[in-house]
């Protein structure tokens, strides 16, 4: 597979990830306010608006995989001078703060060679 095809396909998951992830977190939004006019207990409303927050939390977790995608992405462009442009691609962070997630230059090297084999 070319770099360009590669490439290619994952910014086709990270525009599907980001559109799931938008269409998500407006569902959630609507349940909130729909929880807040509900006569149920308190409790239950409770109950029912943590659910919401974990899942938005594992949104959150969702995002920083995606967003670990297009720093591949943006890695295998620039060290292949490809252009990105074609690609509509925005500019990726070097790193994501406050989180354990972060991915050293050497990991991401090695996850390009690991594609490559």
């Amino acid at each position: 597979m070319k770099y360009e095809e590669l490439i290619k396909e994952l910014c086709d998951v990270i525009k599907e990830s980001e559109t799931n992830a938008s269409k998500i977190y407006e569902d959630f939004e609507y349940l909130q306010e729909s929880i807040e006019s509900m006569s149920i207990s308190l409790r239950e409303k409770e109950k029912l608006t943590d659910k919401i927050s974990n899942s938005l939390g594992l949104l959150q977790h969702q995002d920083l995989h995606r967003q670990k995608i297009e720093r591949v992405v943006n890695f295998v462009c620039e060290k292949n001078h490809i252009d990105k442009s074609q690609y509509n691609l925005a500019s990726s962070a070097k790193n994501i703060d406050n989180t354990e997630d972060n991915m050293s230059e050497e990991e991401l090297e090695a996850l390009i060679k690991q594609m490559q084999g």
